[in-house]
């Protein structure tokens, strides 16, 4: 690979072509059923340690990339579109939590609180999260945690908590989170990137960015049956019906990603919420459409165990509901933009 970047080049896409590369490679639907019978893939998340991926968005301060979300959006898009069998998005995310408030980033996974905790003044940390991905298997994780009004960063260890197992649609291993008087490994204020939400808008664009990533697969997969999969004598694609669902999943995807990289830039401009609520929103109507047309175009052979098609669909589903609604964000959005004047809501729109 040369070291020549010339202006269609970043850091960014090089690393979205290796983790595309890698995962294309790796990813099989043995691979995903073991993750989901509780099976961590311990070989490719050394590879992607190895290639330095996980601390791609960690600042050059913290031993990480320091690239901006808008530059590792590919990586986190091309993450979902392999429906990655490892948290690498959340890993991704805690470790730029961590490194942008001055904390040591531990090695390993890391798992991620979308909920907002209690510090107490004996610095002890209580609260719960209903669902926490990936928990099992990371031996640390990040949660936000309020005090007086203040927001802190606090890296836990998940022996500090009590862990629930919850089943999810993407049978991705899960747990609802109970810490109680929790003693935090370290410990940081933040409210110079976490406003009132904690971490939910961050994880929210993550979810709206791999949301994305399984339309783009989904709708390949979709061409790929089109094109041979016959039905009276020709293939079914070339029935109008066909098309139209293939059209309107094509739509979907190009407007989930256009909604995950505009919530990425938010957040590189320090308006990770506002972002979040119009990306998600939109990716989560995304994925229900995208979803539906997928099944009816491949039929009740999608839903069969031996087909990839519900490996890639069911994480849609799961990734919807995550890090807030559609309809919850829809909701803040307009509330927020009813408190506006016309003049306010008129400058957000065209600025």
């Amino acid at each position: 690979m040369s070291n020549t970047m010339n202006d269609e080049t970043s850091i960014g896409t090089l690393m979205a072509e290796q983790v595309e590369r890698l995962l294309s490679r790796e990813v099989t639907r043995e691979r995903l059923i073991a993750v989901e019978q509780g099976t961590f893939d311990t070989p490719l998340w050394q590879a992607l340690e190895e290639m330095g991926i996980t601390l791609a968005l960690a600042p050059e301060s913290a031993a990480g990339a320091g690239l901006s979300w808008q530059d590792a959006e590919p990586t986190l898009r091309a993450a979902g579109s392999w429906a990655a069998p490892v948290p690498l998005g959340e890993s991704l995310l805690a470790t730029w939590a961590l490194g942008s408030v001055g904390l040591e980033i531990p090695e390993g996974p890391i798992a991620v609180a979308e909920g907002v905790f209690r510090l107490d003044h004996n610095q002890h940390i209580s609260g719960t999260d209903a669902l926490v991905p990936w928990i099992q298997h990371c031996q640390h994780l990040v949660v936000v945690a309020e005090q007086s009004g203040q927001r802190f960063v606090c890296l836990l260890n998940r022996d500090e908590v009590s862990l629930e197992t919850v089943e999810t649609f993407a049978r991705i291993p899960s747990s609802r989170v109970v810490a109680s008087g929790a003693t935090p490994v370290a410990i940081a204020a933040a409210d110079n990137i976490i406003g009132e939400l904690g971490l939910l808008p961050a994880l929210a664009t993550l979810r709206t960015v791999q949301i994305a990533g399984v339309l783009d697969r989904l709708l390949a997969l979709c061409v790929e049956y089109g094109n041979t999969r016959e039905q009276f004598g020709r293939p079914i694609g070339k029935f109008q019906a066909i098309q139209h669902l293939i059209a309107d999943m094509a739509a979907q995807t190009a407007a989930a990603q256009v909604a995950g990289l505009y919530a990425c830039r938010q957040i590189d401009k320090g308006n990770g919420e506002y972002g979040a609520a119009i990306a998600k929103a939109r990716g989560g109507l995304a994925a229900t459409r995208g979803a539906e047309a997928a099944h009816q175009i491949f039929g009740a052979m999608g839903f069969t165990d031996e087909h990839i098609l519900h490996y890639y669909s069911r994480r849609l589903w799961q990734w919807r509901d995550e890090a807030g609604s559609e309809h919850w964000w829809a909701e803040r959005l307009g509330r927020r933009v009813l408190a506006q004047s016309g003049d306010e809501l008129w400058r957000g729109i065209s600025g």
